[in-house]
Parts: structure tokens; C-alpha cells; sequence
């Protein structure tokens, strides 16, 4: 009898505090397919997509690329915005030509933070 006055009480109390407190709902739309082309001439590499407007987009490097990766967010490449669909956005990174970076395109409705790196 314990048990059962224990769990209808809980019952109760989770349907209280749906009702009284209200329920949180974010809804998450998927991010659309996005091509990142990466092209590289002597210390120089350009980095486009085509953007969406309405979304947030910035480039991430790496020196190593897996699980062991430290991403670290591309100067002047962070919370890009454009003013129409199809605007074709273009970035580019100098470095030198002994140097392996990996990139990667974050994008989403929101800016980026600096915890999200």
C-alpha cells in the first residue's frame, strides 16, 4: 500500500509541475547539407559555400584532424551572416606551404560561443 500511495504521489507531482510550471520545448530544425570547398595555392588557402540567410556560419581549424582534434575557431571567420540565400561566401586562410591544416564549417541558427569550440 506504501508503494502504491508513494508512486501516485509522484504521478501527482510530475503532472503538477508540468501544468503549474510549464514545460520547456525547443525545437531543433535540421541544418541543411552545406559544401565546403577547400582550395590551396602557394602559402594561401580559400575556403567557400553558398549561404543561407537566417544562419550562422564559422570556420574551424585544426592541425591534426580525429578524435584528438583541437578545433579553434579561423580570424574574421566567426558567426558569418549573409543577406540572401545562394550569396556565395568565400574566406581565406594565409599560411605557410609546409603547414597541414583541417577545416571544418560550423553552422547553425544561432552565433557561435566560445564554449562551443
Amino acid at each position: 500500500m506504501t508503494r502504491r500511495r508513494t508512486l501516485l504521489s509522484a504521478a501527482v507531482l510530475l503532472l503538477a509541475a508540468g501544468l503549474l510550471g510549464g514545460c520547456v520545448h525547443e525545437e531543433l530544425l535540421p541544418v541543411r547539407e552545406t559544401t565546403l570547398t577547400v582550395a590551396r595555392a602557394a602559402g594561401e588557402v580559400t575556403l567557400a559555400w553558398t549561404g543561407r540567410r537566417g544562419t550562422y556560419y564559422s570556420v574551424m581549424y585544426s592541425p591534426t584532424n580525429g578524435t584528438r582534434a583541437r578545433w579553434q575557431p579561423l580570424p574574421d571567420a566567426v558567426n558569418i551572416q549573409v543577406a540572401s540565400d545562394g550569396e556565395r561566401v568565400i574566406v581565406k586562410d594565409r599560411i605557410p606551404a609546409s603547414t597541414e591544416r583541417y577545416y571544418r564549417l560550423v553552422q547553425g541558427p544561432r552565433p557561435v560561443q566560445s564554449a562551443a569550440y
